[in-house]
């Protein structure tokens, strides 16, 4: 887990959703949509939101599988205003 999520400015739930997803990765689990929504306490919308808001700052990418990617903080972008 890079610490430097904390400063990103996101959601709530786009840091709970990077911060499960980097268990998950750290356990060796592919990051499946389906498997994180097991896991996931609120709304399957809520769960979609959060990784279009970590997609669209390149923090995770999908693969062409379907399975997410979680991206090094050099890839990252800045949020906008």
């Amino acid at each position: 887990m890079d610490r430097r999520i904390f400063e990103q400015g996101l959601s709530t739930e786009g840091t709970s959703l990077y911060l499960m997803m980097t268990a998950l990765s750290d356990q060796g689990a592919a990051l499946e949509r389906e498997r994180m929504l097991s896991m996931w306490n609120a709304p399957e919308e809520a769960l979609d939101a959060a990784l279009k808001e970590l997609a669209g700052r390149d923090i995770v990418q999908k693969q062409a599988n379907g399975n997410w990617w979680l991206m090094p903080f050099e890839d990252w972008q800045p949020a906008t205003s």
